[in-house]
């Protein structure tokens, strides 16, 4: 996080130096003329309120005029989801419980509150795998969640320690994946990430996202894990991963070795049906991030979260993927009820309906 200019500056001097200053660390990065970059910034965010995070992730400074028109910033999404959000709804995707019991079709495993799992209902969940996995009942970013090894010594104490400290949650069964996924980082389930938005205007599923461990035991792109980008007809890894955190992309995983590009994720035609009949139970919600393992029996829902991040599916280093273009006009479309030409997102986009 960057230092915050002091309180005595006026807020407009303030923010303007702020820019400044951004620009010059990002001229020294990118080799451009600071002052270019600094007018190029507050041009920019004139119709998208860009943040400065958002401007360099993207490589905002090297698009067009048009495709940094398409750039999708958390403020530009922000009014389509005041809009076409429900927010009566929102909470059959925030409570883990409450969303276990909308999509049980498409979870494949039980679900528990905290409150009714004790040493009994721990052991008879986490089975022949021995492990079981708890967390807190409405945190997203992968907060909070810890999984427990019951068979080591001590392990069914620490995860009932952990239930109180959580106080309200749910314990769930850990998910054996898919060897195929397992080939990537083996300690940790990794997951895929789409997207969907719906308005009156159409519904979309896009931007498949492999999103894959590091070194912890819980894929999560915003703490640690690596991501790439899926092609949404094939199931085929379009691109290398990224570490978001860092910024740095990795051709195969830093520990196992494993390639990212190339690789074929299995189930795919079932994962695109399961969220074709998923998404739709949800379209009160109007943006949807939605969390797919895959075990050997198929896919499984994991979760979906009401304000997904965005990251990757606009990562400058994967901008070829749609020509240059992010994914601002299907949230456009909504607003407006103009079409957008689809040609850019042939890879990463499906229309539900």
């Amino acid at each position: 996080m960057r230092d915050k200019q002091p309180k005595s500056l006026p807020n407009p001097v303030a923010a303007r130096l702020y820019i400044r200053d951004f620009a010059r660390e990002l001229a020294g990065r990118t080799g451009l003329d600071a002052r270019w970059l600094e007018r190029d910034i507050l041009s920019v965010k004139k119709y998208s309120h860009i943040s400065l995070d958002e401007y360099e992730w993207t490589g905002c400074y090297a698009l067009s005029e048009s495709q940094k028109r398409s750039v999708s910033t958390l403020w530009t999404r922000a009014e389509f989801r005041k809009t076409f959000t429900d927010r009566r709804y929102i909470s059959m995707l925030m409570n883990k419980f409450i969303f276990s019991r909308v999509f049980r079709e498409f979870t494949g495993r039980e679900c528990l509150r905290l409150e009714e799992a004790g040493p009994g209902e721990l052991a008879r969940l986490a089975g022949e795998d021995g492990r079981v996995v708890l967390k807190p009942g409405c945190k997203g970013q992968g907060k909070g969640v810890r999984v427990f090894d019951l068979g080591l010594p001590g392990g069914m104490e620490a995860a009932l320690d952990y239930k109180r400290q959580l106080g309200a949650g749910v314990a769930e069964p850990y998910i054996r994946q898919h060897p195929a996924m397992a080939a990537f980082n083996p300690q940790a389930v990794n997951i895929l990430r789409f997207y969907s938005v719906c308005s009156p205007a159409g519904a979309y599923l896009f931007a498949p996202v492999l999103t894959v461990a590091d070194l912890q035991d819980i894929s999560n792109g915003s703490q640690d894990a690596l991501t790439a980008m899926v092609d949404i007809r094939s199931g085929v890894v379009l691109t290398d991963a990224v570490d978001q955190n860092n910024v740095v992309d990795y051709a195969a995983h830093p520990v196992t070795g494993a390639v990212f590009k190339g690789a074929r994720i299995p189930f795919w035609e079932e994962t695109l049906a399961m969220l074709s009949r998923a998404v739709p139970l949800a379209e009160k919600i109007s943006n949807v991030g939605w969390d797919v393992a895959l075990t050997e029996r198929g896919p499984l829902l994991i979760e979906a979260n009401t304000i997904p991040g965005f990251n990757t599916a606009q990562y400058r280093g994967f901008g070829w993927v749609t020509d240059g273009y992010g994914y601002q006009p299907l949230f456009t479309e909504g607003m407006t009820g103009m079409p957008f030409s689809q040609a850019h997102y042939k890879k990463v986009l499906l229309k539900l309906r």
